[in-house]
């Protein structure tokens, strides 16, 4: 595996954990953080992106 597929496949991993981070937080009372911080993983998430997209 070389460094490109494994930015791409972070990048992607933060993106799901960030909207299930929403989805599971918006319905639970108990589970409210999580829809409270589900924006932290995005950041991570777009800069994986950006160095998988890099040559």
């Amino acid at each position: 595996m070389n460094k490109k597929s494994l930015f791409y496949i972070l990048g992607v991993l933060c993106l799901v954990a960030s909207a299930a981070m929403y989805f599971i937080g918006k319905d639970s009372s108990h589970l409210s953080e999580l829809k409270d911080f589900w924006w932290i993983p995005l950041p991570l998430g777009a800069l994986a992106l950006l160095m998988a997209s890099r040559k």
